[in-house]
């Protein structure tokens, strides 16, 4: 486990954003706290009528704006938003993990990966029900449930229940 992971990890980012497949183009932070023992922020979506990422686990996140340039703006300006901290200030950009469809199949989720370099407040917005830190072995384990996408490696993953 350890900085052997992060460097694993690091390895298997690209340095060059991924190029749109003609679909909108949305981006989620995935946040690594530490390196000794590395974990991922995964926040829990409020539950709203009519939106289809109502109570979904999830990295923060969203679509791109007109202005922000890149996923990498975009997952930025989202984490702001949605979890109430600056990673241009508090982490450390590492690459980007592979582009996946979303699940309603009109955009595709660029995850920009980023460790941070301090401790930060998480002060999550209304779109935010809760937030957990969760274990990136456990995270990453062949055994864990239920299933979601980890961004980070090429299989279902899955992670703990929310708190």
């Amino acid at each position: 486990m350890d900085a052997e992971l992060i460097a694993r990890i690091s390895k298997s980012l690209a340095s060059q954003e991924p190029q749109s497949k003609g679909l909108q183009f949305a981006a989620v932070s995935i946040i690594i706290r530490g390196r000794r023992f590395p974990s991922v922020l995964l926040i829990k979506r409020a539950e709203r009528s009519g939106d289809p990422w109502s109570g979904q686990i999830a990295y923060p996140g969203g679509k791109t704006q007109p202005g922000d340039g890149t996923a990498r703006s975009t997952a930025t300006r989202e984490t702001v938003e949605e979890a109430g901290f600056d990673l241009g200030r508090a982490a450390e950009f590492m690459g980007y993990a592979n582009a996946t469809t979303a699940h309603t199949g009109t955009m595709d989720a660029v995850p920009p990966v980023f460790i941070l370099k301090e401790g930060v407040e998480i002060k999550p917005n209304e779109r935010v029900a809760s937030y957990h830190w969760v274990d990136l072995e456990e995270l990453l384990a062949p055994e864990a449930s239920p299933p979601t996408s980890s961004g980070i490696r090429e299989r279902t993953s899955s992670c703990p229940p929310m708190r």
